[in-house]
């Protein structure tokens, strides 16, 4: 027993030499985990004194020039109020419409063309295009078009419409948010053209003028193609009917000659029970369903070309009345004072800098 003791005391040294090295990778893993959060708390600290002394540094020229900034703001605001009181006042009206045929791109391409106008003082060709006087078209200040009002609802159905226009390879790539971020103004189906003037009852004037845009040449040629087709299938659909029509006048001689040589008799079975023999099957029955049929389609086609017959609609018109147009960047009592303080701040500022420039040593 006491040679087989020294044995399993020397046995045990390395298993505890190893443990007490475990504990000590432990306890330096925990002080570099100690020390780096030690670092990035004191970094913390020091962008946060940063900040405080960048609003300190940002805030004082403001607190040593309070009544100079006061003063020059003040000013600016008086200024701003006499401009807003003597500035003309500025009237606006808005027409929404849905075009067709793409009669949007002249739509587009025209609201342009008008702007292109009043900005060169252009306002006797404006005046002959709307058919107003010079006075009324001198009164003009812009026009302009975007998307018409959308909901929800119409924009989901224009999305599923644009998916059958794909394969299915490319269905799954196109999600409703790529779809509705990739729209633009030609994406939409209805318009709202604003008008902006110096005169709050000239905008009925300018609704003629405007239909007229819709009435190009393109979109006439494309109305006609399609009342062509229409046309075509209207004429097939009533050269059958009248296929029909003397196929059921022949079926009727047919049924009535049947009749006259009394080719069908019944066997009655005492009590008034009697049997008929089968009489010859004819179309007659089927014709009816197959002129019923084709009424429907053209009844369906009428409607549809109906439906689509002119290059435009006029969903809302311009209002008898304008309303005053209140722009917040056009307000100069609000927008002087503003501009005034940045400038004069960016000056203060910029004197600072150019100090600080001057007095730097290296």
């Amino acid at each position: 027993m006491n040679t087989n003791l020294p044995e399993n005391s020397n046995s045990n040294l390395p298993q505890k030499h190893h443990n007490s090295t475990d504990e000590v990778d432990l306890i330096v893993l925990f002080n570099y985990i100690g020390k780096g959060f030690s670092n990035f708390f004191k970094l913390i600290g020091r962008l946060f004194e940063y900040l405080f002394k960048l609003i300190i540094y940002a805030l004082k020229p403001i607190v040593i020039y309070a009544k100079i900034i006061a003063l020059v703001m003040v000013i600016a605001a008086i200024s701003g109020y006499f401009i807003d009181k003597n500035k003309p006042t500025i009237y606006g009206a808005n027409m929404i419409v849905k075009p067709y045929y793409d009669s949007k791109f002249p739509l587009i391409n025209s609201i342009s063309y008008y702007n292109a106008l009043i900005e060169n003082g252009e306002y006797n060709d404006l005046s002959e295009i709307f058919k107003i006087d010079l006075e009324t078209a001198e009164s003009i200040k812009s026009f302009d078009v975007g998307p018409g009002p959308e909901s929800e609802t119409d924009l989901m159905l224009e999305y599923e419409e644009f998916l059958l226009s794909l394969d299915s390879s490319t269905v799954s790539s196109f999600s409703y948010e790529k779809f509705i971020e990739r729209r633009d103004i030609y994406s939409t189906k209805i318009y709202e053209i604003k008008v902006e003037a110096l005169k709050n009852d000239i905008f009925k004037d300018l609704e003629q003028g405007l239909n007229r845009v819709f009435e190009n040449t393109y979109s006439q040629s494309l109305l006609d193609r399609r009342n062509k087709v229409y046309k075509f299938e209207e004429e097939n659909l009533t050269t059958s009917l009248n296929k029909i029509d003397s196929l059921q006048k022949v079926y009727i001689s047919v049924l009535k000659e049947e009749s006259k040589s009394q080719s069908r008799k019944g066997i009655t079975i005492g009590d008034g029970l009697s049997f008929e023999k089968d009489k010859s099957v004819t179309k007659e029955y089927e014709l009816l369903n197959k002129e019923v049929d084709l009424r429907v389609k053209l009844v369906d086609l009428e409607a549809n070309r109906l439906d689509g017959i002119v290059l435009f609609e006029t969903v809302s018109g311009f209002q008898n009345i304008g309303y005053k147009v209140s722009n917040l960047y056009k307000n100069y009592m609000l927008t002087l004072p503003i501009l005034a303080f940045l400038l004069i701040y960016l000056l203060i500022a910029g004197l600072k800098i150019i100090k600080f420039i001057k007095n730097y040593e290296g």
